[in-house]
């Protein structure tokens, strides 16, 4: 089993089977992420797709709210002006690997929130690939309101899940919209009322721990390039895929378990 990077403040990681569990956990700051967190869950993140045994990552919040964006009260408290250009270097390593590795990463990630999800929170819920959202939950990048412009690729993700005419209204006009909303929106995998958001991350979870893990994870990476390759690529690519996938032992399990008339199990492999 693969030895995952050491637990820092406000973030837990726990295996539980087939899922790896990524916890923010800062309540009482509506889990707001710091500079470590953001390099662990990079690193977590990582780990878990070439790691054979996690065939899901599930990360979600402590508490009424699943994440209030970057703590920002971290920043601003040195005595002496930064260098001009601090702002774009430190991005390079930090934020800006943070969402490419949720993206890239062939393990499927399910995220789960209630309350508010903010500026970074709501660039993790759109970069994972089923996010799981209270319906009266707060969806909110307040960007321009504050004075600075969208990061983290915040205007990518809320431009590609919700459109040019609805990203102008979130992004220029910092409206805010319920988790009922985003999930009609096509931003969202699906809003629930708040008790049932727990379970329904779970069964997801489990639905997919336990599917055809190569193929999910080709599938993935295919659905990522999908929108900006052409039809002659995205059909190499394909098959590709297909190439790789008929060749895993899940696929192998699927051809006996049809000869035999029962449902297959899949071991991820």
């Amino acid at each position: 089993m693969k030895e995952y990077p050491g637990v820092v403040d406000g973030l837990m990681v726990e295996r539980e089977g087939g899922v790896l569990n990524l916890t923010l956990d800062r309540p009482e700051r509506r889990n707001a992420i710091t500079d470590d967190i953001v390099l662990a869950l990079i690193d977590a993140i990582d780990a878990a797709g070439s790691d054979a045994d996690v065939r899901v990552i599930h990360l979600t919040g402590s508490g009424d709210h699943f994440c209030s964006g970057f703590d920002l009260g971290l920043r601003g408290k040195r005595e002496e002006r930064p260098r001009t250009g601090a702002t774009q270097r430190q991005m390079r390593w930090h934020v800006n690997r943070l969402i490419p590795v949720l993206l890239e990463t062939q393990t499927p990630i399910v995220t789960s929130g209630r309350g508010w999800c903010i500026g970074l929170g709501l660039n993790l819920l759109l970069a994972s690939d089923f996010a799981v959202v209270a319906e009266d939950a707060r969806l909110w990048a307040p960007f321009v309101e504050s004075g600075f412009t969208p990061d983290s690729g915040g205007s990518w993700l809320v431009t590609r899940m919700a459109g040019v005419a609805r990203a102008k209204e979130l992004l220029m006009l910092g409206r805010k919209v319920s988790g009922a909303d985003a999930a009609a929106w096509g931003m969202i995998h699906r809003a629930v009322p708040a008790a049932q958001v727990g379970d329904e991350a779970r069964s997801l979870c489990d639905e997919l721990a336990g599917a055809a893990t190569v193929a999910v994870g080709l599938t993935k990476a295919l659905i990522q390039r999908a929108p900006t390759t052409t039809l002659e690529q995205q059909l190499a690519e394909e098959a590709l895929s297909l190439e790789l996938s008929s060749r895993s032992q899940d696929f192998k399990e699927n051809s006996r378990a049809r000869r035999e008339k029962r449902k297959p199990a899949f071991s991820g492999r």
